[in-house]
């Protein structure tokens, strides 16, 4: 949550009249063409849950005469299915078809959203669409506070469970180690990447700089040059299975994560790159001292992946919802940019919704052209 989300989810409970729920249509056109989108990144939750220092944050950025309203916008803004400003409305405002939500269990900093509640978000009889596919998938997740052998077991257990009961719905693993407070390198949790293998599903890492209150800022948290060992072990050539890495925003906000992350997708053909959160400037330079710029990154992402060869490995997310309307602003500002960067409209298609079908086994989407 940035400076002016809430502010502008104030005025967006007054002036944004989207429906309630029904089937989302695809409004990106691009040479004519109406394309499918997935929107991989989405988070529900609500402000009880967040750290006080979170709370804290959120209410200093916003005027006073506002900040008694921060906790019901910020429920209402993350439920998945409140009328006309809620997750499902955004992506229908948006012209996003499916959308993927997160477990997070991110007491620390943003808050938790269990795994529990996912299960039930996504069997509500209104995940659904006018075809065959839900509107909603979800990635599942872990709690890593007092991770010990104790408890290691049984919550592998329990993660395990939710992709063996719900299969069609339940479409990888998500992990937030700068928010969660665990480096990249502890070996202690090698367990969570083995059962993505053993059930065949994709990890989903937050990568990148991130200035919430209670987030690790040393790089071993959020660099994924730290994964790299991890990444080799699980390529499906070392005995230990094969698992995806999706390397969520690109490691935004370092220079340094950010050419770690270009650079590991082009050595490993088990890495992938997500595109949410690149409407920031960045704050770490690659001398690692901070940096004064207004320019947005994802205009650099963008071109360094199709100069590297990587599009067919390259997933379209936002990281919302936020504020109203950011869902819909965040996937026009991508596919200009796109466009700007000489994509061709089937590269397009394919970050949008073709990838991300093919990395998670969802029949949503025309299948993408292969690397």
């Amino acid at each position: 949550m940035s400076h002016r989300l809430l502010l502008a989810s104030v005025l967006a409970l007054a002036l944004v009249s989207a429906p309630a729920r029904g089937p989302a249509t695809a409004s990106i056109v691009v040479d004519g063409r109406t394309l499918p989108v997935v929107d991989m990144h989405l988070h529900a939750g609500d402000y009880a849950t967040m750290a006080p220092t979170g709370k804290a944050f959120i209410a200093a950025n916003l005027p006073p005469a506002f900040a008694l309203y921060a906790p019901e916008l910020f429920d209402r803004l993350n439920d998945p299915y409140a009328p006309h400003v809620g997750i499902a409305a955004q992506t229908e405002l948006a012209g996003v078809d499916h959308a993927v939500l997160y477990a997070v269990y991110t007491q620390h900093t943003t808050g938790y959203f269990t795994n529990e509640a996912l299960e039930a978000a996504l069997l509500d009889a209104r995940n659904a669409t006018d075809g065959d596919a839900p509107w909603a998938f979800g990635f599942a997740s872990i709690d890593f506070d007092g991770w010990d052998t104790d408890v290691a077991g049984e919550r592998l257990e329990a993660l395990r469970s939710y992709f063996v009961a719900h299969p069609q719905l339940f479409k990888g693993i998500k992990l937030a180690h700068a928010h969660q407070q665990v480096p990249f390198t502890d070996p202690a949790y090698q367990g969570v990447y083995q059962v993505a293998a053993e059930v065949g599903v994709p990890v989903l890492l937050h990568t990148g700089f991130s200035p919430f209150p209670g987030a690790a800022t040393d790089p071993a948290y959020y660099d994924p040059l730290g994964l790299e060992a991890v990444i080799t072990t699980f390529d499906g050539e070392h005995g230990a299975g094969r698992v995806e890495f999706v390397l969520s925003h690109v490691g935004q906000g370092d220079a340094r994560a950010v050419a770690h992350a270009l650079d590991l997708a082009a050595a490993h053909d088990n890495v992938w790159l997500e595109l949410s959160a690149l409407g920031r400037p960045l704050a770490v330079g690659l001398d690692g001292e901070p940096v004064t710029s207004t320019e947005p990154q994802y205009p650099y992402v963008i071109a360094q992946i199709r100069a590297r060869g990587l599009i067919a490995r390259t997933l379209f997310a936002t990281d919302g919802p936020q504020f109203s309307g950011a869902v819909r602003t965040y996937l026009q500002r991508i596919v200009a940019g796109m466009q700007d960067a000489g994509y061709t409209t089937d590269e397009i298609a394919a970050v949008l919704a073709g990838n991300v079908s093919r990395l998670c086994g969802m029949d949503v989407a025309p299948s993408s052209p292969e690397e």
